[in-house]
C-alpha cells in the first residue's frame, strides 16, 4: 500500500470547492486510488490530502498522472499558499497488525 499525503494551506477566501475543482480529475471512473481530504479543525485554511494506492511503486510511476489533472499544478498554485508538506509513503504496518 503505498500513501500519497500533501498539507497545504489555502490562499485566503479559497473554498473547499474550488479547491476540489482545482484537484480532482475530470474522468474519475476508476480512479485508483481511495482519497480522503481534511481540514485542520485549528485552521479551516489548512487542508490534509491522503491518496491511498493498492499498487507497487513501479505501478505508481506508471500511473501517476491519472491521480490528478495535466494541469492541476499550474490550477493549484493559483488556490494554495503553501505547501508543508508533500511525500509518497510506503505502509510499514496497519491495524491488522496491532
Amino acid at each position: 500500500m503505498l500513501r500519497a499525503v500533501f498539507v497545504r494551506t489555502l490562499k485566503a477566501g479559497v473554498t473547499y470547492e474550488q479547491f476540489k475543482e482545482a484537484w480532482v480529475p475530470a474522468d474519475t471512473d476508476g480512479y485508483p486510488a481511495k482519497v480522503s481530504v481534511s481540514r485542520n479543525v485549528a485552521d479551516d485554511r489548512q487542508v490534509i490530502t491522503v491518496l491511498e494506492m493498492d499498487m507497487s511503486l513501479a505501478e505508481f510511476e506508471d500511473r501517476r498522472t491519472e491521480l490528478t489533472r495535466p494541469d492541476a499544478l499550474e490550477r493549484l498554485a493559483e488556490i494554495v499558499d503553501t505547501t508543508e508538506l508533500e511525500g509518497l509513503y510506503e505502509e510499514a504496518f496497519n491495524d491488522k497488525d496491532l
